[in-house]
């Protein structure tokens, strides 16, 4: 299988992100990230355990559960991590679909607490949380699977961490229809990499280092997969065609050979209830808001850029709208029904 092996191939296949991509992160704990994580519940969580070995787990519990220590430090129970080893997270809010994704790196591992100090942090656009249906569909009662295989069919969200050759870690949502993660053998999966901010962090990293850590869940049950292994990005269009949506494939997939898989029950999600659709979302703050103050705070952004950033903060309800009206068509594009 054909495999992209340097940033030029990276970059032909999906493409450079917008500089408007690029200027929308933040490098402090601002007033609009510390209000997401007063909110958010869970995280998904990339990290070094404590023998080096590449990991992705769920952390959380309660809206809140991220503590602001620092205007570029924050802390919260997770298992242990080794200190100096990149991290990252993806925060998650019910009801919501954008998410805020943050890279840094460990200062601090003990007693079951762990302090990451910020490198950057951002928000991430709604769509693979609206092709998942995470929040839209309530969530079928069902059996935790016995195996792999079992659960990765019933699995319409994950989230998948990488590491740069410098050790520079980085977490990715990733979410489709269920049974997106597709089996390829019995010790390899593949993963559509559909159309997104082109920043393609993931691909990046796995360019110069192949280790893969993923935690895969399924609406309605407590249960994380975790799976771990060394992977790549192809843009093989046999596999591609076998993972199109309405006749559309995906421009390229992560293809992971895991040489560790285990279903876990997580207290974290869990106590956190996000499936009970409890939460109301109209009491969490509008990430594309936050993104949106990240823009204006930017020096290096561009005079158009910053007029429209200025524009998103000052009319958040018109800008929300027109926003959600364009998930909608970037959706139907790829060849997703309108009720995303």
């Amino acid at each position: 299988m054909h495999k992209l092996t340097t940033v030029a191939d990276v970059e032909a296949t999906v493409g450079k992100p917008s500089p408007m991509v690029l200027q929308k992160t933040t490098r402090t704990l601002d007033d609009g990230c510390r209000t997401v994580l007063a909110h958010a519940p869970l995280a998904g969580f990339g990290f070094r355990d404590g023998e080096g070995i590449a990991r992705t787990t769920v952390v959380g519990g309660a809206p809140g559960f991220a503590e602001v220590d620092s205007p570029t430090r924050l802390s919260f129970e997770a298992p242990p991590a080794m200190p100096g080893s990149g991290a990252s997270m993806v925060f998650l809010l019910p009801g919501v679909g954008e998410t805020l994704r943050l890279n840094g790196s460990v200062t601090d591992a003990a007693d079951n607490r762990v302090t990451i100090e910020l490198d950057e942090s951002w928000v991430h656009c709604a769509r693979c949380v609206l092709r998942s249906k995470l929040w839209s569909v309530a969530p079928r009662s069902t059996e935790v699977p016995g195996s792999t295989q079992d659960f990765l069919a019933l699995s319409s969200f994950a989230v998948v961490s990488t590491w740069d050759a410098d050790g520079r870690g980085d977490s990715s949502p990733k979410g489709d229809l269920p049974g997106f993660i597709r089996v390829l053998d019995g010790h390899t999966v593949a993963i559509p990499d559909r159309r997104g901010n082109k920043r393609a962090d993931t691909f990046r990293n796995l360019v110069t280092c192949d280790h893969v850590a993923i935690a895969a869940l399924i609406p309605g049950i407590d249960e994380v997969l975790h799976m771990s292994g060394t992977g790549y990005m192809t843009d093989d269009p046999q596999l591609l065609s076998t993972m199109a949506v309405q006749d559309k494939p995906p421009h390229a997939a992560l293809v992971a050979h895991i040489e560790h898989a285990s279903i876990e029950h997580s207290d974290a999600v869990a106590k956190s209830r996000i499936w009970d659709r409890s939460a109301d979302p109209s009491d969490a703050p509008d990430l594309m808001k936050v993104a949106a103050q990240h823009l204006a705070q930017n020096r290096d952004t561009a005079s158009m850029t910053r007029i429209l950033s200025k524009g998103l903060a000052a009319s958040p309800k018109l800008a929300r709208r027109a926003i959600d009206a364009s998930y909608r068509k970037e959706l139907r594009d790829e060849g997703y029904g309108s009720d995303r």
